[in-house]
């Protein structure tokens, strides 16, 4: 049994976990539904003019000043993609995730013990960087963006409920359950003028007895990410017009996708330098292969994942503007 810890590059930090944890890896067209706003057919761009844009916005967040204060937000949500990878991965080869956190400096760490540690190491960046080609794959047909972002808001969720935190995430999901649970009731019997005060308090002591423990647990950022950006999901896959929903799942894969492989930058940077612990020094501690060496290969691996991403793109995109114009 051992015990270690990878950072998120951009901020590195010292190992802190229990002897007891074996591992710990971290990271630096449709009808609208019911209620939704229909499409305006004076506005609905192509594809490749939402890539542009998407792409054009995340560059211009990383070079201008005070971008990253734009950023920020994504960043969070990208080092959450990051530790659920690690997490996927292990319970996948069959390990077991004791909890997974993501700190304000962008940071993360997912305490693991079991499974395949080659692939558990590598899922951290690798799977940012494939989980946004996969957004811009399936952002080529804006038919197919609503579906992408249920799966992606459910996905948040469960991700959420089932890994978020240290410890028994099941007792903070037990306790909004019966929160809200207690909460329905009342509404229930206040509607049939019987009493419901008691109700509608044990709701709220439910409720804030998960978030304390939320709290107390140090996984209330973690959470407040899955939930805010699961409803964000949610909301715009049931209630915007499909051009927003197309909008969104492109930007989340440009966004995914270069966060990704900006971070293996930082990783290299900093494995060069040899500071602090990360993902490519777990990789060196189990294959006895250099870190630079895995953190160099994750680098090509991504930029051929997104290239081939970007590349099936444009050809889709290009196949499409033929055949509308021979029309």
């Amino acid at each position: 049994m051992f015990s270690s810890v990878t950072d998120d590059p951009h901020h590195p930090v010292p190992p802190r976990v229990d002897d007891s944890l074996a591992r710990a890896c971290s990271t630096p067209a449709r009808t609208a539904p019911s209620g939704a706003p229909m499409a305006s057919s004076k506005f609905n761009p192509s594809a490749r003019t939402l890539l542009l844009f998407a792409v054009a916005l995340v560059v211009v967040t990383m070079l201008v000043p005070y971008g990253y204060i734009v950023a920020y937000p994504l960043r969070l949500f990208g080092t959450f993609v990051h530790e659920t990878g690690h997490a996927l991965a292990t319970v996948i080869t069959g390990g077991t995730v004791s909890g997974m956190h993501v700190n304000l400096d962008t940071s993360g760490l997912t305490l693991s013990r079991g499974g395949a540690s080659l692939l558990i190491s590598s899922a951290g960046y690798l799977g940012t960087v494939a989980l946004g080609a996969a957004l811009l794959v399936a952002g080529r047909r804006q038919a197919w963006a609503r579906k992408v972002l249920m799966v992606l808001g459910v996905g948040t969720l469960l991700a959420t409920a089932v890994f978020g935190g240290y410890g028994s995430s099941m007792l903070a999901v037990g306790g909004f359950v019966l929160g809200v649970g207690l909460w329905a009731l009342g509404r229930r019997r206040s509607r049939t003028d019987q009493p419901a005060g008691a109700l509608y308090a044990g709701g709220a002591l439910a409720t804030l007895a998960a978030l304390a423990y939320l709290g107390f647990s140090g996984a209330l950022l973690t959470w407040t990410i899955g939930l805010v950006a699961a409803a964000l999901l949610l909301g715009v896959a049931f209630y915007a017009a499909p051009w927003v929903q197309h909008m969104l799942v492109i930007a989340l894969g440009v966004q995914l996708s270069f966060d990704g492989l900006h971070s293996i930058r930082y990783l290299i940077d900093h494995t060069v330098a040899a500071r602090g612990h990360s993902d490519a020094v777990n990789m060196a501690q189990f294959t006895g292969i250099p870190a630079t060496v895995w953190a160099v290969l994750w680098a090509l691996v991504g930029v051929a994942i997104v290239v081939v991403a970007f590349a099936l793109f444009w050809r889709e995109n290009k196949r499409e503007s033929f055949e509308a114009s021979i029309q």
